[in-house]
């Protein structure tokens, strides 16, 4: 009878602690499912049209957000942009901003960014890989772009790949040749070139009509609608802020099935300062990562141009 009387307190015994243990592997997954969101990143379930339930202090400002159309989100981004609002932002509530924005408006803020007008100088750092061949130095370029009617001139300075070069286009004269020289200060070779002939893509597979802005603007529509004839969605896969010389960045990524004609290439990722309303980069890769093209563009500021900026007579220029 003893016997017994310890084996019933031993099995109530044992049952209380498989009680205990149960409890408190629960309460372990428990928590660990409250901590997965915060480990797995910042970015959540985009906030939908009038969601109540949006997370954060301003939640319902992200649900309102939401609804606006693409043109006004455009605008609101712009808006918290130039008044220092986005700068300054946590990561987690700028991300949820740009989630909760419409694949279109992302399109209009990129048009904004670039500027309303048509005509405009830049600056920009550039490496394309041609042939296979990544560039061990990035292009420095200056350029003069007038959309409508298209006119470009653009300049290699100093201190980039392939120094000293010039070309123009000018679609009023020529839609299809543009004029270049190029060796350097040898000019080892000079001329007129077709715009889509074959020493045109020597050192890019672009036409030199690309070298305006607004090629941004028509790369990211025409991905939005391969995105949508494909069947997929046209938003980023990627939103992150980054630093880059001091400056916090937003970088938009899309990952697409293929590369052309569907799409620019495999992976695109642009990156917006934060401080100002401005396209700052644009990188390509391809389904690897390796990269295909990256931009950096340092400074864009309208320009009204006169005829004598497309002439290659300009003493400023080194035309023979």
């Amino acid at each position: 009878m003893r016997g017994n009387g310890r084996s019933g307190s031993r099995a109530k015994s044992d049952h209380g602690f498989i009680i205990v243990v149960v409890m408190s592997v629960a309460l372990l997954f428990s928590v660990v499912a409250r901590a997965a969101p915060a480990a797995e990143g910042q970015r959540a379930t985009p906030v939908a049209c009038h969601d109540d339930m949006a997370p954060g202090a301003n939640g319902g400002d992200l649900a309102d957000f939401a609804c606006l159309s693409a043109a006004a989100q455009a605008n609101v981004i712009r808006e918290r942009i130039a008044d220092g609002t986005l700068g300054t932002m946590p990561d987690s509530r700028l991300i949820a901003l740009v989630d909760a924005m419409k694949p279109e408006a992302i399109v209009a803020y990129t048009r904004l960014a670039i500027g309303a007008g048509s005509s405009y100088e830049y600056w920009m750092r550039r490496r394309e890989r041609v042939n296979g061949k990544w560039p061990a130095q990035a292009d420095h370029m200056e350029v003069y772009c007038q959309d409508s009617p298209q006119r470009v001139y653009v300049k290699w300075l100093p201190d980039g790949a392939h120094a000293g070069q010039e070309i123009i286009y000018d679609a009023t004269r020529d839609p299809t040749r543009f004029l270049g020289h190029f060796g350097g200060a040898w000019h080892f070779l000079s001329g007129r070139f077709r715009v889509d002939g074959t020493f045109a893509r020597t050192q890019s597979r672009h036409s030199v009509r690309d070298l305006g802005l607004q090629f941004v603007v028509h790369t990211l529509e025409h991905e939005e609608g391969s995105f949508e004839a494909e069947g997929l969605s046209a938003r980023p896969a990627h939103v992150d802020i980054e630093t880059a010389n001091g400056r916090r960045l937003l970088a938009l990524t899309w990952d697409a099935p293929d590369g052309p004609p569907a799409h620019f290439a495999p992976r695109v990722t642009l990156t917006f300062d934060l401080r100002r309303p401005q396209l700052h980069g644009v990188i390509a890769a391809d389904a690897s990562g390796a990269p295909l093209e990256e931009i950096d563009f340092e400074q864009i500021v309208p320009h009204v141009w006169t005829d004598e900026a497309f002439d290659p007579h300009n003493p400023s220029y080194d035309f023979r």
